[in-house]
Parts: structure tokens; sequence; C-alpha cells
């Protein structure tokens, strides 16, 4: 849980960008669609044993084979279901806010597993904004890279929405930051 210094402020709260999450559980719902709609088709259609099976097994007559072959193919719709709801989740868990003293990431790592790291802005030497390809610079999100002097070397914010924004946002807060320290 994040808890801000007294006289902390949020100045920007972002996430990465919504078409991230689109590209992330589309896939998946497409293979979850394709799992539902080849179990119907199981169901519906009739597939007979090979004869030789039930000739050798004639009791395996009893049992309809279409049935026998949906059943594993109905186990992997829930399985594809849940790991919708967990990119969904790790979407709205994973997010950067950009306080007046510091930057602080929470990033969902696995389903009860939040990871909080934050900078301090003094600690900022250099910021590097990457939009890379033309989905990204169409829809304006990109890479936010944060080179500090602090233990941690480095910070990213990936796949943000308008880094050049953010970045904005940071050099204002750091310079305000500054002007009150001193």
């Amino acid at each position: 849980m994040i808890t801000l210094e007294p006289n902390e402020r949020i100045h920007l709260l972002r996430r990465r960008h919504q078409i991230t999450l689109i590209f992330r559980i589309f896939p998946l719902i497409f293979i979850l669609i394709f799992f539902f709609l080849l179990v119907l088709f199981l169901f519906f259609h009739k597939i007979s044993w090979p004869e030789f099976f039930v000739e050798r097994f004639p009791s395996i007559s009893v049992l309809k084979l279409n049935f026998v072959i949906a059943f594993p193919f109905s186990l992997t719709l829930p399985i594809f279901w849940t790991l919708i709801f967990f990119e969904i989740t790790r979407y709205y868990f994973t997010y950067w806010i950009i306080t007046n003293r510091r930057i602080i990431e929470a990033r969902l790592v696995s389903l009860f597993n939040v990871q909080y790291s934050s900078i301090e802005l003094d600690k900022i030497q250099d910021m590097t904004v990457k939009v890379k390809g033309i989905l990204a610079s169409v829809y304006h999100f990109g890479d936010l890279r944060i080179q500090t002097a602090a233990e941690k070397g480095e910070f990213f914010l990936d796949q943000i929405g308008d880094p050049e924004v953010v970045k904005q946002a940071i050099i204002e807060a750091k310079f305000d930051y500054q002007n009150k320290k001193t």
C-alpha cells in the first residue's frame, strides 16, 4: 500500500496505455472463443468410434466419442478465462505516481504479489523517451527510462501513455521540489 509523506501531493498517475491491454488479451480471447466453438461443435456433431476399437472393445460403443473429445477442451476454457482476468488485473495494478517529492511504481508481479518502489526527484539524472513503431506513434505511447544516482540505477516506465507529457510533469515536479528544498 502506498502512503504519502506529510505535504506530499500527487501530480500525475499513469498506467500503461489501453491499447497494450488489448494486445495482451486479444490472443487469449481468440483462443478462448476457438476452444468454445470447438466444444460446441463436438457436442452437436456425432463422431463415431473407429470399427477396430468397437470390434476389440464392444463396451466402448456406449461412450460417445464426441463427448470424450470435448471434455478435455472444455477444461481449457476456465484456464484461458483466468489468464484474461489476470492480464486485466495486472494492467490495473501496475501504475506510476508522480508526486511533488518522488516517483512511485506499483507493479503486480503475480496475483498476490505487488512490488512497490520509488525514487526521489532529486536523484534523477537523465530521462529518455522512446516511442518505437507506427502503432506507438499513432496512439502516443512509449517507454520512459529514468537514470538515477540512487541504488536502483534505472527506473523504467514501459508502454506508458503520452511519455513526453509524463517527462514534462516529472521535470516540473523536480523543479518545484528543488525550489522548495532550498
